[in-house]
């Protein structure tokens, strides 16, 4: 269960994820900055290593949701998703992340939706896999929202959607306030559907936010639900935009 929103605004871009999983899931490692390649990246870790979001000094974004809409599993050999978006965090292009999502052991990954931000050349990419065929979908540049849910992923997407277009009716949508809101948000009320998740067995365990301009990529971040102790984020790491 997870809550993916892009934001573009006049300097660049914010990238937010809500990350909900299981209670009994061990805990994420915070960010921080890493080599990768010729390029330096800043992530969070799960225990193992993997990640589910990251961005590069390229101001390069990546980050991965389930697609629990698919109800199929690899036949071998599963291997952790949280490699792909670790695997891919080097690249500073559409085409570089393209050919390398190609090279990826599909095979034994389960389903998943891949979001890229590409700010050099304005592009918006999803790519879906679903142990059948991996599919691109270009997005525009403009405010985008991804949801998906292990309880009900079809009722997920039309209830926060709707949360969503809603907020857009109340107030300016080019900023940061306005998208920490929605995300800490329990509208229409506090539970399996808020994007702000709560369950008695799952909620959300971390947000993270990437505010990416000309100069600069910085990664934000929380552990915890979005709506706990005041503070929306607890640490932040910057990186200076390369070529």
């Amino acid at each position: 269960m997870c809550t993916v929103s892009f934001l573009p605004n006049t300097q660049g871009f914010y990238l937010a994820m809500n990350r909900d999983e299981k209670l009994d899931r061990f805990a994420a490692l915070a960010p921080r900055i890493v080599d990768v390649g010729i390029r330096r990246a800043i992530f969070p870790r799960e225990p193992e290593g993997g990640t589910w979001i990251a961005a590069n000094d390229a101001g390069v974004c990546l980050a991965l949701i389930n697609w629990h809409r698919v109800a199929r599993e690899p036949k071998h050999d599963v291997v952790s998703r949280g490699q792909v978006v670790r695997a891919l965090a080097s690249k500073s292009g559409a085409d570089e992340i393209a050919d390398r999502v190609g090279k990826l052991p599909l095979r034994k990954l389960r389903p998943f939706r891949l979001i890229a931000i590409v700010p050099s050349e304005r592009h918006v990419i999803e790519w879906r896999w679903n142990l059948e065929r991996l599919t691109m979908r270009r997005h525009e540049w403009q405010r985008q929202h991804w949801f998906s849910s292990g309880f009900d992923e079809c009722r997920a997407e039309l209830e926060r959607q709707r949360i969503c277009d809603a907020a857009q009716d109340r107030q300016s949508t080019r900023s940061l306030r306005w998208l920490r809101q929605l995300h800490r948000s329990h509208a229409p009320k506090r539970g399996p559907f808020s994007i702000c998740m709560h369950r008695s067995d799952a909620s959300t365990v971390s947000y993270t936010e990437v505010a990416v301009s000309g100069r600069r990529a910085t990664m934000r971040y929380k552990s915890g639900p979005c709506c706990s102790n005041g503070a929306m984020v607890t640490r932040t790491i910057s990186l200076a935009r390369g070529l």
